[in-house]
């Protein structure tokens, strides 16, 4: 079940690694959206690396985070907003890569039927990891429909990601 999990998880965020790939410059950072696309990929990413954790006390955040950087919706200060602090494609590309890369021994370390580790999600280890796979699926479909908005195409869908 863990071989599973873990090629599901690379799979997923193969797929999220295309359309950060993909993602024009000049749609990187458009403002006309409430969740500009780095964010919403960063978002991701980061909730990939937090529930790939045996619970929040032990979660080691990239080095690169900054604070609320991982939320989505109007939550970065005035400061933050007005420096235009992003991350950029390859920063993310490599932090996906650095999770993708360790989700096997992540998973082996894990027992699939204690609780989730996360008091906010009532559900043992297997249905977390069920949970965060889906929820790298939303939002990479969210951000191939806004590449598809704007004509770009060509993210492939994987089915699995085994050696």
């Amino acid at each position: 079940m863990k071989r599973e999990l873990a090629s599901q998880y690379r799979a997923a965020l193969k797929m999220l690694r295309q359309t950060i790939d993909r993602c024009p410059d000049w749609l990187w950072n458009d403002q006309a959206y409430e969740n500009v696309y780095w964010r919403i990929a960063y978002h991701t990413i980061h909730y990939t690396n937090l529930y790939l954790a045996e619970n929040p006390d032990v979660f080691m955040p990239w080095a690169k985070h900054l604070p609320n950087y991982h939320r989505l919706g109007e939550v970065l200060s005035p400061k933050q907003t007005a420096e235009h602090i992003l991350y950029s494609k390859v920063d993310l590309i490599a932090y996906g890569l650095d999770i993708s890369n360790s989700v096997e021994s992540r998973l082996e370390a894990q027992d699939l039927t204690e609780g989730s580790g996360f008091d906010w999600l009532r559900m043992n280890k297997l249905e977390l990891h069920l949970y965060n796979i889906r929820h790298i699926q939303h939002h990479t479909g969210q951000l191939i429909e806004r590449l598809h908005q704007h004509g770009i195409n060509g993210i492939d869908w994987i089915d699995s990601d085994r050696d």
